[in-house]
């Protein structure tokens, strides 16, 4: 009787411990699926206004659905080179399409958000919207990067813009922000999985694949600094960097890292396929600590809108 007492009471203790949260296998791992829409360049010509929506329909009726969009930069076209009218009247175009989703969106500044950089826009530099300060007051919560965290995973929206005494843009992260990377990765678990968004790419195959294996990249196709600030997250688990501006599609691994080029909701500039890239963005699918992506088209037809003129 005292075996049988001791055998039902250790019964009872791993049944306890089975039902307890957290310790069934998988209860607390995340499982999410989230998408990365890049280089949009939403404007009134080109039917980029319907393109844009069909994209944003495509991402609402996924299933199952993302829990939120993050957008990889150039999101507008474009701020660069033109008046005041005329970016003001995009980034509220952008904000009245965006506001169609079913679901929060994160969004990442790009070179063609920096109002009125180009000397040919005749703005002048005294204008209080002036550069990355439009994006700050429309876009970005009064900031060009930010971080966010959802279900156990860390994302970081990062400003890979740099501006020059030209009055031009290239790929660059500045000291402040590269500092204030270190401290908000200070603060996260060095077992949390982290996402990093950048319009301009960390690191890119492309060139050299086009053009021959010792091409370099223009300082405005990559992030110049991009190994300090992978260097200062080495303590951290960063899984994956989603990038724009190429407008193709690239997946390079390297130490653990996916540093993944998202093609372009655009394409060509909603001219039809970029180099044989379509329309699309990157939906990604998360399970525990590990991801896996895959590129959505959305169907887009840019013949229709091809003026033949």
């Amino acid at each position: 009787m005292h075996q049988f007492h001791r055998k039902f009471g250790f019964f009872l203790l791993v049944l306890v411990l089975i039902m307890q949260p957290g310790c069934q296998s998988g209860v607390d791992a995340p499982h999410f699926r989230f998408v990365f829409m890049t280089d949009i360049h939403v404007q009134p010509e080109r039917g980029a206004t319907a393109g844009f929506e069909q994209a944003i329909q495509t991402v609402n009726s996924l299933n199952p659905k993302p829990d939120f969009v993050i957008t990889g930069g150039d999101l507008i076209m474009d701020a660069l080179g033109q008046s005041y009218r005329r970016a003001d009247s995009l980034y509220k175009l952008y904000r009245q399409l965006t506001d169609k989703f079913d679901m929060p969106v994160y969004n990442t500044i790009g070179n063609h958000e920096i109002f009125g950089l180009y000397p040919t826009s005749m703005v002048d530099p005294d204008h209080p919207e002036y550069g990355k300060t439009m994006f700050k007051n429309r876009l970005g919560n009064g900031a060009t990067y930010r971080s966010f965290d959802h279900k156990g995973w860390h994302f970081v929206l990062l400003d890979g813009i740099g501006i020059t005494p030209e009055r031009t843009y290239e790929g660059k992260m500045d000291t402040e922000q590269i500092e204030w990377l270190k401290k908000d990765l200070a603060g996260v678990d060095r077992k949390t999985p982290v996402v990093f968004s950048t319009h301009i790419p960390f690191f890119s195959v492309y060139n050299q694949y086009r053009k021959g294996p010792t091409t370099a990249n223009g300082s405005g196709s990559v992030v110049q600094n991009a190994h300090e600030i992978v260097k200062a997250c080495e303590s951290n688990a960063l899984k994956l960097v989603l990038q724009g501006h190429l407008h193709i599609i690239e997946d390079i691994e390297l130490k653990g890292v996916h540093y993944v080029t998202g093609g372009a909701v655009s394409a060509a500039w909603w001219k039809g396929a970029n180099e044989g890239f379509p329309e699309g963005f990157v939906v990604v699918d998360v399970s525990g600590d590990k991801f896996e992506w895959h590129y959505q088209t959305f169907g887009w037809d840019a013949s229709k809108y091809i003026d033949l003129n």
